[in-house]
């Protein structure tokens, strides 16, 4: 009889497997890029929204901001440069959290701030007309101060009134635009001549710049890690142009020493000019 030979060899079939795994790696493979990808795009996504939200926020916030020489700011200048994360903390013409009695007024002190958790952290203290309540504080005019009447709006002390606006937001840095064109760690004009706030009279606008690390991120990487990252990220310099700042904190967080790699992936900054009311 004739032997049947229609089956396959053994060096057929080791080819066929070869060929089968390759083509399994190569699937695995791109099937990986793609999560990593999708992953990625969802980070991002997540971070965007909220610090949309804080944004818009900060646009009300800042917009109604009252201007006057009579009333205090606590805002950064060269006798509180504020290194590290900025605080910032004013009255604006925003409804905030008001007491149980009294007349309320429209005007609250708005304060922000960066947490000791590494979050972003807004008050908003609705306030009485004057002379309607015995108990609750009205708007305080100079030489009174916004640190020494609600001391938790200049300082890392506690207060019902502040909420979690940014739990991603890491990093809180601003800077004014004066009415000359130029950017300034001081809210005045020193070439006319002044050398006090008097009202923001020279400020037109406010830039702020954020550093954000998506939820799934933070929980790779610990407090200290945080706090060492936000460390070696500069502060604002008049020196700098446009995108000088954020290409600083894109070096540092490059550069991280043991900073898992898909946390670094995670962060995200974000810069915005907030416009002051004449």
């Amino acid at each position: 009889m004739r032997a049947n030979n229609d089956g396959f060899t053994l060096v057929e079939l080791l080819v066929a497997i070869s060929v089968l795994v390759l083509l399994v790696l190569f699937v695995s493979q791109l099937l990986n890029q793609t999560t990593t990808i999708t992953t990625l795009g969802h980070k991002r996504m997540d971070s965007d929204a909220e610090s949309r939200q804080i944004l818009d926020r900060m646009v009300v916030d800042f917009t109604q901001m009252i201007k006057r020489p009579d009333i205090d700011y606590y805002v950064k200048s060269p006798a509180n440069s504020e290194p590290g994360n900025d605080q910032i903390a004013f009255y604006s013409m925003v409804p905030g959290y008001y007491p149980g009695s009294g007349a309320q007024s429209p005007i609250s002190v708005v304060a922000y701030r960066i947490n000791s958790q590494h979050k972003l952290e807004r008050m908003s203290k609705g306030l009485v007309w004057n002379a309607v309540s015995a108990s609750n504080t009205p708007i305080v005019f100079l030489p009174l101060t916004i640190s020494s009447t609600w001391p938790a709006a200049t300082t890392a002390g506690s207060d019902s009134d502040y909420e979690l606006l940014g739990a991603q937001a890491f990093r809180f840095e601003y800077a004014y635009l004066l009415s000359d064109g130029t950017f300034s760690q001081a809210p005045w004009q020193a070439s006319a001549g002044h050398s006090s706030i008097d009202g923001m009279r020279d400020v037109v606008a406010i830039q702020v710049t954020i550093a954000a690390m998506d939820t799934k991120s933070r929980l790779i990487v610990s407090d200290a890690q945080i706090a060492s990252l936000r460390d070696s990220m500069t502060d604002f310099d008049p020196s700098m142009s446009a995108g000088d700042l954020v290409a600083q904190w894109q070096t540092a967080v490059d550069a991280a020493v043991g900073f898992p790699r898909p946390a670094v992936q995670g962060i995200r900054f974000y810069e915005r000019h907030f416009r002051l009311s004449k």
